[in-house]
């Protein structure tokens, strides 16, 4: 059993610190070749999350104030699990995004959260009770990862309506997420950015 070795401080940067979500950046659980580290880390950080070359993390921009995650954790039967809701959404209807958004609904999605404060989490990504050993890819069939839930909106009726869609994913992870402080190698075209 874990014990409590330390608490929390609150400063004025805390107590000023700004919310709302900058950008969400998603890949596959099938392109995960690498995490660092291999166990669940005391401090909560993820140091290098890698995803091969061919299938980096692509950029999902929404529009400023209009995403948020949500976390709400339970404790059942002696285990605490964690559901972790991530929305967000994306103005203006075209082809490639509803192409991009259809990806959603036939992955496995992990999700990289940027706040607009710069602290990044990553939602769909446990290391407790995975489907196989510990080995090292105890993620290849871990059932933490983040599902596609709704796809909402449409063009509205006037042409001072909204034309968008709001993307809900939900994740039931047995950890709340992560920190993660590596780099990102991101994919290249049209609705999505080439470096960070």
């Amino acid at each position: 059993m874990a014990s409590i070795t330390s608490g929390l401080l609150t400063t004025c940067a805390d107590l000023n610190a700004v919310g709302g979500i900058r950008q969400i950046f998603i890949t596959d659980l099938a392109n995960v070749t690498g995490v660092t580290p291999a166990t669940a880390p005391t401090t909560g950080i993820i140091t290098n999350f890698v995803v091969a070359a061919a299938n980096p993390w692509a950029r999902f921009e929404t529009k400023q104030g209009e995403a948020a995650m949500t976390i709400n954790g339970t404790k059942e039967g002696g285990a605490t699990k964690y559901e972790i809701g991530l929305n967000f959404y994306v103005p203006n209807i075209t082809g490639e995004r509803l192409a991009a958004l259809q990806h959603l609904g036939d992955a496995c999605p992990v999700a990289i959260v940027e706040f607009f404060s710069g602290v990044r989490v990553i939602v769909g990504f446990s290391y407790l009770f995975a489907n196989q050993s510990q080995g090292t890819t105890f993620w290849t069939r871990n059932q933490t990862y983040a599902n596609l839930k709704t796809i909402e909106g449409g063009s509205g009726m006037a042409i001072t309506d909204p034309n968008g869609l709001t993307v809900t994913l939900s994740a039931t992870q047995w950890e709340l997420p992560y920190t993660y402080s590596g780099a990102l190698s991101i994919e290249t075209g049209d609705i999505t950015a080439t470096s960070l």
